[in-house]
């Protein structure tokens, strides 16, 4: 009977961490991201600053990266001890208010900040970018992946980049 309960215990847990968060957070949904309708003009312009700075796909991903990454570490004050402190935050979606804000912001909406720098520049669209959902200390956890080339690069500054793990790598179980 108690092995049965702990089952069910269990099978619910996962229920409502991978089906119905993924319904209700925003960012978080089974479907990828969709462009925004409009950019917010601090982001059109770091856009445009990455792009003059950058020479190929590879470049302009990492310059997204690095910048998203600082402002994840600074500016967000991104850690893994959050997100659970913050729940609030998971429900912001304005592009304008997580760009500028300095309070915590989760993976989904740094994912979205990352996803609209890429489809907005020259070097990339859409299909070039898949959102992915692992299991990480006992809670769903998102990345990128991103096809530069004819590879797929692993991209997850608020799992592996706040760690200190480079661009290529992304967090999985426990972190």
């Amino acid at each position: 009977m108690i092995f049965w309960m702990v089952i069910i215990i269990i099978a619910v847990y996962f229920f409502l961490i991978f089906v119905v968060a993924r319904l209700v957070v925003p960012f978080m949904g089974f479907g990828g991201y969709s462009a925004a309708d409009a950019l917010p003009p601090e982001i059109r312009r770091a856009i445009s600053e990455l792009e003059n700075i950058s020479h190929n796909q590879m470049s302009y991903l990492q310059a997204v990266y690095d910048l998203v990454l600082n402002k994840t570490l600074h500016q967000w004050k991104h850690t893994r001890f959050k997100a659970a402190t913050h729940l609030p935050r998971a429900w912001v979606k304005d592009l304008s208010e997580i760009w500028n804000t300095s309070d915590f912001v989760y993976c989904t909406a740094i994912n979205y900040v990352i996803f609209t720098m890429l489809v907005n520049s020259k070097y990339f669209r859409s299909g070039d970018i898949k959102v992915r959902h692992v299991f990480v200390n006992f809670f769903i956890h998102q990345y990128l992946q991103v096809n530069v080339g004819d590879n797929w690069i692993d991209v997850d500054p608020a799992g592996t980049g706040i760690r200190g793990k480079p661009l290529g790598s992304h967090l999985a179980w426990f972190g």
